[in-house]
Parts: structure tokens; C-alpha cells; sequence
């Protein structure tokens, strides 16, 4: 996986709207907008059927994973997993300000929690 050229425009991860069907048109928009797919969390994409969610188009290019979670060895994993199915980055979400975000111990209420963050990601 490696470093997605900087860019002026960046197209955030919203839940339930940066689908694949958005992307391809915000692609179709701007070949040079860093993109971003919607959350995915690292519990569903490791232990669940998630990678459905994580397909992606090669017109997407270049895109970065979101990655919610909290735990240092299954965002890991969750990373790996991204890098296998050809991700170019992966954003850990430390910024959705949404309760029902937060109540899942990732987002914005990381950023209470620096060590953590740092932990995973260092892992």
C-alpha cells in the first residue's frame, strides 16, 4: 500500500452517502480528489462477511479505506486486509462526531484517548 498523492480536494467518508456509486461520480468530477470510502469497522471487516462492503471499482483510484475501531491488533488486521484487496491508504476515524459512532468506542471520542490512537496506530 502506498501514499496517495496529496491533493487540494478531498471528498470525506460519510456514512450511508460515499458509497461506490458516489465515488465513481465524484471521480468522474475529479481525477485528482483523494476519496474516501464510507466507515467500515475493523470488528465487521475481521470477523464478519464485510468485504463486500470494501469492493471497489479501479476508476475509483486512488482510495483510501476508513477504518473505525479501537483495537490496536484488528485494525491491524483490518488494515492488512485493505492492503490485500488493493487499497491505496487507510484513515483511521478519529473524527465522526456521531453518538452512534462514539458509543462504538471510535471516532471522535479517540481523540480523549491519544495513547490509544497511538497505539493503534503503531500497530
Amino acid at each position: 500500500m502506498g501514499m496517495i498523492q496529496h491533493s487540494r480536494l478531498s471528498v470525506a467518508p460519510m456514512m450511508d452517502w460515499t458509497d461506490r456509486h458516489c465515488r465513481y461520480l465524484h471521480r468522474l468530477m475529479s481525477r485528482r480528489a483523494r476519496l474516501y470510502t464510507e466507515m467500515v469497522t475493523s470488528a465487521a471487516l475481521v470477523r464478519g462477511n464485510a468485504r463486500h462492503l470494501i469492493a471497489f471499482d479501479e476508476a475509483e483510484r486512488p482510495l483510501a479505506l476508513q477504518l473505525g475501531g479501537s483495537g490496536p491488533a484488528e485494525l491491524a488486521e483490518a488494515a492488512r486486509i485493505a492492503a490485500a484487496e488493493g487499497y491505496d491508504e487507510v484513515n483511521l476515524n478519529v473524527g465522526c462526531p456521531s453518538e452512534r459512532v462514539q458509543s462504538g468506542t471510535f471516532g471522535a471520542v479517540l481523540m480523549k484517548r491519544p495513547e490509544l490512537v497511538a497505539e493503534c496506530l503503531a500497530a
